[in-house]
This record gives C-alpha cells, sequence and structure tokens, in this order.
C-alpha cells in the first residue's frame, strides 16, 4: 500500500480535506481500495459509505467503506475502503 493524502467528497462537497490514506491497487488502477486514517472525533463527519477521494495528484475516485476499525484505544479509526470503478486523474486537473 503506498501512502497518500487526499480529500473526502460528498457529491461536489469537501467534507475533509488532507486525509492520510493508503492506496492498494493493480497497475492500472481498475481493482484498488484502501484505507484513511482519521482520528475518532474527525470520523464523525462521515455517516455513509458512499464517498470519492481525490488524491493530491489529481487523481479522483468513488469509494464505499466497507469496515471501521478502532485503534490507538478508540482514539483513531481505520476507515477500511473499497474503489468503486477507476482511478483516474480528474478531467481538466493534469
Amino acid at each position: 500500500m503506498d501512502l497518500t493524502h487526499g480529500s473526502v467528497l460528498l457529491g461536489d462537497r469537501e467534507l475533509l480535506s488532507d486525509v492520510p490514506m493508503y492506496i492498494s491497487a493493480s497497475s492500472d488502477y481498475v481493482k484498488w481500495g484502501g484505507c484513511l486514517h482519521l482520528n475518532k472525533q474527525i470520523s464523525e463527519r462521515l455517516h455513509g459509505t458512499d464517498y470519492r477521494i481525490r488524491l493530491r495528484d489529481g487523481r479522483l475516485g468513488e469509494i464505499r467503506i466497507r469496515k471501521v476499525v478502532n485503534t490507538n484505544g478508540s482514539l483513531h479509526v481505520e476507515l477500511l475502503f473499497e474503489g468503486l470503478g477507476r482511478l483516474d486523474v480528474e478531467a481538466g486537473a493534469a
């Protein structure tokens, strides 16, 4: 898994920015997934399961949260997700 940072979006609205996340993918980013690393308080801003992420390099993808794992005495949360569709560069970002 590769560490990067990005934003979590609901529609076009940015819910979280500069979120550390790990991405694991096939070489062409057709099948991919990963996890978001958040503190417990920030994670409570997310109430659903389907979001979009925008990585620092401009890639944009749809994700579905599959599991929430409490870590570090429940102070931090890992949100495990799978990618829905391709992880591609957003039109106009390149």
